[in-house]
C-alpha cells in the first residue's frame, strides 16, 4: 500500500496536464501512486500522457464533470493518504515531504491544508490563505493543529483542494465528493471530512494554482446570481449535517445568511426589489446581525434614498 494515491482529474487540459503530471512525478518524497482520471476529453490529452503511461494509472470516462472525475480516482485509490491535483495547477518539489514532515506523531489527522499561491491571468499573486482569512490566524506559527475543525474550515472558504491531503478513512466515513454540486463542492466535502477528526494547517507555500487562458467565470459557466443560488444549495447542506454542535451549526447559519444577503444585493441591483426583500428577510432570520436589519430595512427606501446611502 503506497503512503498517498494522487488523483489528477482532467478534461481538455492536454496543453497543462503534463506539467500537473510532471510535477507530481518530481517529487522527493516518492511513496505514492498517480492515478489520472481524463474525463471524456475531446482534444489530445490522452495522446499527450502516453509518454508516462509505465508512471501512472490512466483512467477514461464520459464527461460527467470534475467531482465524479474525483470519485473514480478515489474509487481506484489504494493509499493511505489521498491527495489531489487539478490538471492546470502544480506542486512543488518538496508538496509531500512537507505533509509527511508536519504528520509525524498525529494519529487523529483526517486532513492537513497547506497554502497555495493563486496566480491570476494578470500575473497577480495572492495565497489562498491571504483570500480566506486562514493567514489572520496563524500569525508567527508554522502550523496550527485544530481538534474540531467544521467551523474553521466553514469560516475560512474557499480551500484549494490541491492542497490538501485526505485520510483515507476518514472519506470513506465522510462520503465521496457530490457529484450533484457544480459549486463550491470543495467546500462541501472539505466540511464533511472535517467532522471526522483534527485538521492540520500548514503555513507553507507548497502549491501553485494557476488561471490560464480562462477566468473564473468561464470555469464555473455561472453568472454572480447564478453562482449565489448554487452556493445557497451547498450551504443549506452544511446546516442539515447530523453531528454538529450548536456553535458549528450557528457558523453555518451565517454564512448561509451572509450568501442570503449576497443574493438580495444582487437583485437590488437587478431592480428586482420583492426578490431582495426576500432573501434580505431570510438572511435576517437565519442569523440576526445589524447588517441584515441594515439591508432589510434599506430595500424597502426610496430607490433615490438607496442609491445614496
Amino acid at each position: 500500500m503506497p503512503k498517498f494515491s494522487t488523483i489528477i482529474p482532467t478534461y481538455n487540459r492536454a496543453s497543462f496536464v503534463c506539467r500537473a503530471v510532471d510535477s507530481v512525478l518530481a517529487q522527493t518524497f516518492a511513496d505514492f501512486e498517480l492515478i489520472i482520471v481524463d474525463d471524456g476529453s475531446t482534444d489530445a490529452t490522452k495522446l499527450a500522457l502516453e509518454p508516462y503511461k509505465d508512471r501512472i494509472i490512466y483512467i477514461r470516462q464520459n464527461n460527467f464533470g470534475v467531482s465524479a472525475a474525483r470519485n473514480r480516482g478515489i474509487d481506484a485509490a489504494t493509499g493511505e493518504w489521498l491527495a489531489f491535483l487539478d490538471s492546470d495547477d502544480e506542486w512543488h518539489t518538496d508538496y509531500l515531504a512537507r505533509h509527511v514532515y508536519y504528520l509525524s506523531g498525529k494519529t487523529a489527522l483526517c486532513m492537513q491544508v497547506a497554502d497555495s499561491c493563486f496566480w491570476g491571468l494578470d500575473g497577480a499573486r495572492r495565497t489562498y490563505f491571504e483570500i480566506n482569512g486562514t493567514r489572520a490566524d496563524l500569525p508567527n506559527v508554522d502550523y496550527l493543529l485544530i481538534e474540531r475543525p467544521f467551523a474553521f474550515i466553514v469560516r475560512h472558504g474557499p480551500w484549494q483542494v490541491g492542497a490538501t491531503i485526505f485520510r483515507r478513512d476518514a472519506i470513506d466515513a465522510a462520503g465521496r465528493f457530490d457529484a450533484a454540486i457544480t459549486l463550491s463542492e470543495d467546500l462541501d466535502f472539505m466540511a464533511r471530512v472535517a467532522l471526522q477528526g483534527a485538521t492540520g494547517i500548514v503555513n507553507e507555500i507548497l502549491v501553485d494554482i494557476f488561471r490560464r487562458e480562462e477566468t473564473t467565470a468561464c470555469l464555473t459557466n455561472h453568472n454572480a446570481l447564478h453562482g449565489r443560488r448554487l452556493n445557497e444549495i451547498v450551504f443549506e447542506k452544511l446546516c442539515a449535517l447530523n453531528g454538529l454542535s450548536d456553535k458549528e451549526r450557528h457558523v453555518a447559519r451565517g454564512l448561509l445568511s451572509a450568501n442570503k444577503r449576497a443574493t438580495g444585493n444582487i437583485l437590488l441591483n437587478q431592480g428586482d426589489i420583492p426578490g431582495a426583500r426576500s432573501y434580505y428577510r431570510q438572511a435576517l432570520l437565519l442569523n440576526p446581525s445589524a447588517r441584515s436589519i441594515g439591508k432589510y430595512l434599506l430595500a424597502y427606501l426610496p430607490a433615490r434614498k438607496r442609491s445614496s446611502s
